[in-house]
Order: C-alpha cells, then structure tokens, then sequence
C-alpha cells in the first residue's frame, strides 16, 4: 500500500516518491528456493510459526527530459526494512531486509522531430542486490513501436544478469488501444531465473 507525489523541480526535471507500507511474514522452513513463486507462496502457507510484522518505507526518483532525450533514477526500499522470525528456546530469530536498489536508465524518444513513434531504453542497476535465487545487477535494453495511428503498440527487449549465473531473458510486449482511452497490455519473459520467466495481461484506462 503507498502514495505517490510528484513534484516539479525546475523545467524538464521532475521528482517522485512513493511512500508505502509493507508487510510480511517470515517463516522458516525446507524446500526448493528455486521454485517458481507460486509454488512457493504455496509451501509458505503451511509452514509453522511467524509473525505478520509492518514497516514503512519509501521509494524516491527523478527524471530530466531534454528534448528527445530523458534520463532517470530511482531507489527502491531507501530504509531497507527488516524482517525477523519468531525466536525460541531453541532456535535463534533469523532476519531478513529488503535490499535497497538504485537503478538509473536512458531513453530516446524523437517522435516529436522525426514524428516515427520509436522509443528506445536502455537502463541498469548501479548495485547488487540478492534475490531468492542469487546476487543480482541487471542490465537491459528494449524498443517500443507503435503502428496503425497509435492503436497497437509493440515492444521487445532483453536484459542480463551480470553476475552469479549470468542469467538472460527476452522479453515481447503487445498493447491495443481500443475506444474511450481504454488499454489491453500483454507480455511475456523467455528465459531468466525462475522468478522472472512468465506472462501476464492487464487492462487500464488513460484520461
């Protein structure tokens, strides 16, 4: 759960924050932690013990557009929120933070002198951060198109793991504009650890 604001700095330079509220539960446990997420959750809910715990927290970003040209940065989990198990007799709490995460990116967008509707994006994760699967530092680049008066948008990307196992993906979207300021999206990611590969579709509605 957060709240964004969004504020104008000078001309062509804005910044945001997103205040938010997190809560987990750690519980402990054996099993694969590579398994794909839902079949984690699954196993999650019939281990013993934990404690629902509340933390807030908040992520910043800042983005300058010169033109065509726009460059950002963002910082996620700024306070690195911890999470601790239920200690016992005999075993010891264990903790557990979200690691905070800085990620700066670059985009080129010349429909505005060219009137082409491309976008291309590069952006990359200036630390590491560990996941459920390992250490990981992305880097990525992807192009958006868009066809037939602005009624269907194509994008396709990939992006890579440079550290640990080196993991790859690609990724492909498609959005359809339909009447009314009214959005169908989709994608998908091909390759990639566990708890990236996957699909998904969404609706959404611009005014």
């Amino acid at each position: 759960m957060g709240v964004t604001l969004v504020r104008t700095l000078v001309t062509g330079v804005h910044t945001g924050t997103t205040l938010k509220y997190v809560r987990g539960t750690i519980r402990g446990g054996r099993g694969d932690s590579l398994a794909l997420p839902s079949d984690l959750l699954t196993q999650g809910e019939v281990l013993d013990g934990g404690r629902a715990e509340g933390r807030f927290d908040l992520d910043v970003g800042v983005l300058a557009i010169a033109g065509p040209l726009r460059l950002g940065a963002v910082v996620r989990n700024v306070r690195e929120p911890e999470f601790a198990t239920e200690a016992s007799a005999s075993t010891p709490s264990t903790r557990m933070r979200l690691p905070r995460q800085i990620r700066v990116g670059a985009a080129y967008d010349p429909e505005l002198t060219t009137g082409v509707p491309l976008t291309v994006a590069f952006d990359a994760d200036v630390r590491a951060y560990a996941t459920p699967s390992g250490s990981r530092r992305m880097v990525a680049i992807g192009a958006e198109h868009w066809f037939l008066a602005k009624r269907v948008g194509v994008r396709a990307g990939g992006r890579v793991n440079t550290l640990g196992a080196h993991e790859r993906s690609a990724t492909a979207g498609l959005t359809l504009a339909l009447r009314g300021g009214l959005y169908l999206d989709g994608h998908g990611v091909h390759g990639g650890s566990a708890d990236e590969k996957g699909w998904g579709v969404a609706a959404r509605v611009s005014f």
